[in-house]
């Protein structure tokens, strides 16, 4: 349950600090930017609730990536889709954003490995 309770906090730490923007936007007049900066807070809700699933030790290191790749797919990827960010007005569109959102989480899950493992070799000296 702390595991739970620690991704809750991560992810409402996030989504507040988008709601602030959201709400200078708002103040602005800027309601695009309103629309956007709560899509992003919601994407950050979602990174930060699920950031405990590399916590969970008993679970294996590719069983915990397929984890993190399903779930990404149930939260971050409806909103990209349904956030009006990329067209999707066809099959070809829908194929295409899921394409994109899959390398950039290829992308962006590499690099946070490499990162890693950099880190690490770095505080064993």
């Amino acid at each position: 349950m702390s595991l739970l309770k620690t991704g809750l906090v991560r992810g409402v730490k996030w989504f507040m600090l988008f709601g602030l923007l959201a709400m200078y936007q708002w103040w602005s007049g800027n309601m695009e930017g309103v629309h956007n900066m709560l899509v992003y807070g919601g994407m950050a809700f979602f990174l930060g609730l699920t950031s405990v699933i590399y916590e969970v030790r008993r679970w294996s290191f590719p069983k915990q990536i397929f984890i993190h790749w399903a779930t990404m797919h149930v939260t971050i990827l409806p909103l990209v889709i349904f956030s009006g960010f990329l067209p999707v007005s066809s099959l070809q569109d829908a194929l295409l954003v899921y394409l994109k959102f899959n390398m950039s989480g290829l992308f962006l899950f590499s690099a946070s490995y490499v990162m890693q493992k950099a880190r690490r070799h770095a505080k064993s000296f």
